[in-house]
């Protein structure tokens, strides 16, 4: 029986990076990288879900004196 392999977190993040740009496809990520697409997209949420972790929450506005409320 063959064992399951497995690859580094960084590999990972590397690899839902290039799957996040516009225009490119999963299958053509996970083939440039020899490995099954299925893999890359359970990869996906898991990887996105940390990022959004290490986002602010809040993004700071500075607003003039002369600023019109509405």
């Amino acid at each position: 029986m063959r064992q399951r392999k497995s690859y580094p977190k960084s590999f990972k993040t590397q690899v839902v990076q290039e799957c996040k740009q516009p225009g490119v496809s999963v299958a053509a990520i996970a083939m440039r990288h020899g490995i099954n697409a299925n893999v890359v997209r359970r990869w996906l949420p898991l990887y996105r879900d940390q990022e959004a972790a290490t986002l602010p929450a809040f993004i700071p506005v500075n607003v003039g004196a002369d600023a019109e409320l509405t």
